[in-house]
């Protein structure tokens, strides 16, 4: 990944963003506000700061505390184009979410409640910018992915749903540490195309 530099001198800011980019997995190099910049490709600082280091500055006012949606909107400026949002959801008594900036993984998530996938969904939609909007929902359970379906045509319009045969994303335990078995399959979910249900158009974010 390109090089991410955090440059500061408020401690306080300092410490956010060194903490956020530490959850989010993100290597990063640390530096003063007035070292040579030139090796950076991004610079995180603060709002008052971002003066001196012209376009390629991100401040931490304007950062999302959500590691995931974090990661994507850092991932997002380093790369200097849109992507696709891809979400996969293994609908169940506990769903598992995965969310992927073209092939990024921005989150693996565990939730009990369809509308607590649909308002984490809706975040990463707001939070990251984005040309297009996939969510696939695996069709084990109907009756929820029906729902979910339902709720997330209310919660991101603008999002392409599609239902997602999940035959075997389940098979097999988990290798990634720390991972959940359904958040595996929400991950495997997302990379299987799907027959699409509800047509979203393309984003404009901001």
């Amino acid at each position: 990944m390109n090089r991410i530099c955090v440059a500061t001198s408020e401690a306080r800011a300092y410490y956010a963003l060194v903490s956020r980019l530490r959850r989010a997995g993100l290597p990063f190099s640390s530096a003063l506000p007035d070292s040579n910049l030139d090796e950076c490709d991004l610079v995180l600082t603060t709002a008052d700061e971002a003066g001196r280091f012209s376009q390629k500055a991100l401040t931490l006012e304007s950062l999302d505390e959500n590691p995931g949606i974090f990661k994507g909107q850092i991932v997002s400026q380093l790369t200097g184009r849109s992507d696709v949002i891809l979400v996969g959801v293994d609908p169940g008594k506990r769903t598992g979410l995965a969310v992927f900036y073209g092939q990024t993984k921005l989150a693996f998530n565990t939730f009990d409640s369809a509308g607590a996938v649909c308002s984490r969904v809706g975040a990463f939609a707001r939070g990251v910018p984005a040309d297009r909007l996939l969510v696939r929902v695996g069709n084990g359970n109907r009756l929820m992915a029906a729902r979910l379906v339902d709720a997330l045509r209310k919660e991101v319009p603008e999002a392409t749903v599609e239902i997602v045969d999940e035959s075997g994303t389940s098979a097999g335990s988990s290798k990634m540490k720390g991972v959940q078995r359904d958040q595996v399959a929400a991950a495997k979910i997302a990379f299987r195309k799907g027959e699409v249900v509800s047509l979203g158009a393309t984003r404009t974010h901001g």
